[in-house]
């Protein structure tokens, strides 16, 4: 069953939940000014699919996954290349630790849902259905993280004036048709001097432990 509705796909960073601060929220124009005054840095955001997996729902729905790999980076040696899909940890942690109010959530691992209430004819079919999404993944894995708006795009499609070399950054939406808000790279690359790469690791050294409410060093359990 397809919905009536042009085809999109999103990978959430953080939910707000409301604009209203009495509610648990945050009030727009506080994101409004925070994303917009250099305190959040906003990387050139390059991406990778890791995986397609089942959540455990019943029946589960289907995510391809933008897990962070290898999910400690390497601190000891700086030189070493960053984690795939770095940026979308590095700027949920800021985006975490500035804002800080009732409602803030984030739908676990970074994904992004292709499917609810998946059902397979048998075993044997999601066997070989997951067989052929990995597959695609390894297609993915060949061509390298990629730049998620190649084309300079404003929130309703149309093109950027003056689009930056870099244009690759976030968005504010209330649903997949309501896309409010887009805010483009003021972190840019490259991410190997020594200051940008201590600036990077600092932010990554840690994560948000949605069950236990407080911060965790990366990769701990």
């Amino acid at each position: 069953y397809k919905l009536r509705a042009k085809d999109s796909s999103h990978v959430e960073i953080i939910q707000f939940g409301t604009y209203n601060p009495e509610w648990g929220g945050v009030a727009l124009e506080s994101i409004l000014e925070a994303m917009t005054s250099g305190e959040i840095l906003i990387p050139q955001i390059e991406v990778l699919p890791t995986a397609v997996v089942a959540n455990p729902d019943t029946p589960p729905e289907l995510e391809i996954r933008f897990d962070m790999e290898p999910k400690v980076p390497n601190f000891e040696d700086p030189t070493m290349p960053l984690p795939i899909n770095w940026a979308l940890r590095f700027l949920q942690n800021q985006l975490f630790h500035h804002f800080q109010y009732p409602a803030r959530f984030c739908p676990g691992p970074f994904h992004s849902t292709i499917l609810r209430k998946a059902e397979f004819r048998s075993p044997q079919h999601r066997e070989q259905y997951f067989e052929k999404c990995q597959q695609a993944i390894g297609k993915w894995r060949e061509q390298g993280p990629q730049p998620l708006n190649t084309g300079g795009c404003d929130v309703d499609g149309t093109p950027l004036e003056n689009a930056p070399e870099h244009c690759s950054g976030i968005w504010l939406f209330t649903d997949r048709n309501n896309i409010s808000h887009f805010f483009k790279p003021n972190f840019l690359p490259p991410y190997d001097t020594p200051e940008k790469r201590k600036i990077i690791l600092d932010v990554l050294k840690e994560e948000w432990d949605q069950d236990k409410l407080q911060w965790k060093p990366i990769g701990s359990e």
